[in-house]
């Protein structure tokens, strides 16, 4: 059985539900561990009644380990999230003893054919990691670092657990949006594990975190009603940044491709949020806006749709077409 754990608020409830249907339509058996970022978030996941699913509170991870709460009028709110992620992750570790490796996720990411290779290439591995899959010319000028956290991987071994409980340690004593000391947020920690832990590996498989800041450097096709990048079957996509801004037009994030989206990739977007809409709708029949659309100021608003419009980044979806 895989072992999957990620995070989530009442407003990226929609998503984590996604991210749950997509791994149940494709993976082997699993649970997911969920870390409910609030209240409404937890009654409702505990309302689905999933024996996979297994929720949990935030202020029971805070009881755990009371060091967050000494930390958390410092951080903003998505810094605190941040904060949160490799404590809970730890912390699931000294609960279920007997799992050999747990998987994060975040929860803004879709899978679209099973993930059992992925546990395949990490056999006789202790940290797995995915990259942000850029060319190298490019990889020495990423100010998130080289890795993503989007998947990670750690098996319950000696090394293992040293890299998360020292990732958990670094994020408690610092974790924030800005770069500071070769540090950002709790995403450049993990450019220095290869060095500090053994058993380390990166996740070299094209279908793994596909996602908008590395869509341009691939080939995108289909076959068979499977998805291929590059030569490999798509697994999962990282649909990072993604807004609603309208009742029927959605911010891809895909300027930073500079191109427009293909015709395969526009599918896997709608298909994506043909699901999206589905859930918040059935979360909150009045969320499907609330929940998505960008709160910016008029004017940043303004900016921000005219270079949308120039780097083609808006998918415009009918709504017929978010129907079950």
């Amino acid at each position: 059985m895989f072992n999957f754990c990620t995070y989530f608020d009442i407003n990226y409830l929609p998503k984590g539900m996604c991210l749950i249907e997509s791994l149940e339509k494709h993976s082997d058996p699993f649970r997911i561990f969920v870390l409910c970022m609030d209240d409404e978030s937890y009654k409702k996941i505990v309302n689905i009644g999933k024996e996979h699913v297994v929720p949990f509170k935030l202020s029971d991870l805070e009881e755990k380990v009371p060091e967050l709460l000494d930390v958390k009028p410092d951080r903003n709110k998505i810094e605190y999230y941040y904060t949160c992620g490799p404590a809970f992750i730890f912390y699931l570790t000294t609960i279920y003893t007997e799992m050999d490796i747990i998987t994060y996720l975040d929860s803004d990411m879709f899978f679209f054919s099973n993930p059992a290779p992925l546990f395949d290439l990490f056999e006789g591995y202790s940290i797995g990691v995915v990259g942000h899959h850029l060319p190298e010319f490019r990889k020495a000028n990423i100010w998130q670092g080289l890795y993503n956290v989007g998947w990670l991987n750690f098996r319950c071994d000696k090394d293992g657990l040293a890299c998360l409980k020292w990732w958990r340690d670094q994020c408690i004593e610092w974790c924030y949006e800005r770069h500071e000391d070769g540090k950002y947020a709790d995403q450049l920690y993990l450019d220095k594990w290869p060095k500090l832990f053994d058993g380390f590996m990166e996740f070299t498989h094209h279908g793994a975190n596909v996602a908008p800041w590395n869509a341009k450097d691939y080939k995108f096709s289909e076959k068979g009603g499977t998805f291929y990048i590059d030569q490999d079957p798509l697994i999962f996509y990282h649909f990072h940044g993604l807004k609603k801004v309208s009742s029927n037009v959605y911010n891809t994030n895909l300027g930073v491709t500079l191109r427009p989206p293909n015709r395969i990739l526009k599918k896997l977007y709608f298909s994506y949020i043909r699901r999206l809409e589905y859930f918040a709708e059935q979360s909150d029949p009045t969320a499907s806006i609330r929940h998505y659309k960008a709160k910016h100021h008029f004017i940043k608003s303004i900016i921000r749709f005219i270079l949308g419009l120039i780097f083609r980044q808006y998918l415009f979806v009918k709504r017929e077409s978010t129907n079950v």
